[in-house]
């Protein structure tokens, strides 16, 4: 059985997609670009990983902790984008996706903000660097401290009040900031912190622990910090590290809990300046769950005012999906809009405009009656996982939706 299928067979399946529908559907909003570049997958309940795609579009190459990469190649999707090697499939629209091999299936959504470039932030004696994977880097100068505090952790957008940059970092640690365009950084006790001109790399030493393991061409760390995997430099105390791995390990493919202090090079690998510790059965904390992004994220509603949505036609459900210019689109099952929304600590509001008027059918012409109704509802907004719940001013539940990934 090959790697990576025996990885998802752990998993929990998800249903299998839906068949195709007839051609007589809807009008619905623009497709969605090919995702360009590299993007870091975030997998509720699974691992995560890094699929490359390539500048033509026709190929897709999956990467995952210690294993060896798999190339699939574009095949035909009904909408969105799909890949496949007969074996394994990927497909999704946007920033979701779904991962198919043997059988079953995992849902995961992209971490950051993939193809954007780094961006720096600074004020207050804080440094900020946010990287497209999802991942940031922290430099904190404090008062009495010759040295600067650094520290490398995870960052996402979470709903609280209105969108919060969240970072998660060793310890248990959390930052959150309110954006302000893409400017500014608001702290909650006040600090500003101003979009610098150039990207810092934010370099140091850096006091890590993770999991690592010797490999064909390099060993492999993954800091318990971030659902990420780095190559390891040669040269420096490596040599070290891998030796206490060899004594250590019962086989050729174990990951074994370390301490070090490392810095990253100009590739994104980890230079070991120095090995601290090895704990044969030491381990990582769980991650913290990671929910999709708000925007740019197509939701299909699941549920509409606690009644759960039954649609023959899967392109007929209703859907949403919001941008980051304060403006969304919608499918009704029918008929489509778009408008204005506004979130901020006062919560969320929609403000639709016209709706398109082709004829529907009494059950599609009911649903639609009742999604602009609870549209014009909504108050706060909770994410969990790939689900998204509208909540009324009463804290009742108007809408679930779930993130798309095929």
């Amino acid at each position: 059985m090959k790697p990576l299928a025996l990885l998802l067979l752990l998993l929990a399946a998800t249903p299998a997609a839906a068949q195709a529908p007839p051609s007589d559907q809807p009008p619905r909003p623009a497709p969605l670009p090919l995702p360009q570049g590299e993007v870091v997958y975030s997998c509720p309940g699974g691992m995560d990983f890094a699929s490359a795609y390539s500048a033509d579009g026709e190929l897709a190459t999956l990467r995952m902790p210690g294993q060896p990469e798999i190339e699939l190649s574009r095949i035909t999707a009904g909408s969105g984008f799909a890949f496949s090697d007969s074996y394994y499939e990927l497909r999704g629209r946007g920033r979701e996706v779904t991962l198919t091999a043997a059988g079953r299936s995992m849902r995961c959504h992209a971490a950051g903000r993939p193809g954007e470039p780094p961006r720096t932030y600074a004020g207050g004696g804080l440094t900020v660097t946010l990287f497209p994977d999802g991942t940031f880097r922290l430099r904190e100068r404090r008062d009495g401290s010759a040295e600067p505090l650094l520290e490398l952790g995870e960052w996402a957008q979470e709903v609280e009040g209105g969108v919060r940059l969240v970072l998660r970092g060793e310890a248990g640690s959390r930052r959150s900031f309110r954006e302000v365009g893409v400017e500014k950084l608001i702290a909650d006790n006040g600090t500003e912190l101003s979009q610098a001109a150039t990207m810092d790399p934010i370099d140091g030493r850096f006091k890590l622990s993770g999991m690592y393991r010797d490999a064909q061409d390099g060993g492999l760390f993954a800091p318990c910090l971030v659902g990420r995997v780095y190559g390891v430099a040669p040269g420096g105390a490596e040599p070290d590290l891998e030796k206490a791995w060899v004594e250590a390990t019962p086989s050729r493919e174990s990951f074994l809990y370390v301490e070090i202090l490392g810095s990253f090079d100009g590739n994104n690998s980890i230079k070991v300046d120095r090995f601290i510790d090895l704990k044969r059965s030491g381990a990582c904390p769980a991650l913290a769950a990671r929910g999709s992004a708000l925007r740019d994220t197509e939701w299909r509603v699941i549920e509409l005012d606690g009644d759960r949505l039954i649609v023959d036609d899967w392109r007929r459900r209703p859907m949403m999906r919001l941008d980051d210019l304060d403006g969304f689109t919608a499918s009704t099952g029918c008929n489509t809009l778009a408008g204005v929304y506004v979130l901020d600590t006062a919560g969320l509001r929609f403000t639709p405009g016209p709706v398109t008027l082709m004829a529907c059918p009494p059950a599609e012409a009911a649903t639609e009656k009742r999604f602009v109704a609870a549209l014009n509802a909504i108050r706060t907004a909770q994410i969990s996982g790939t689900t998204l719940d509208l909540n009324d001013e009463t804290g009742k539940r108007r809408m679930r939706l779930e993130a798309r990934g095929r």
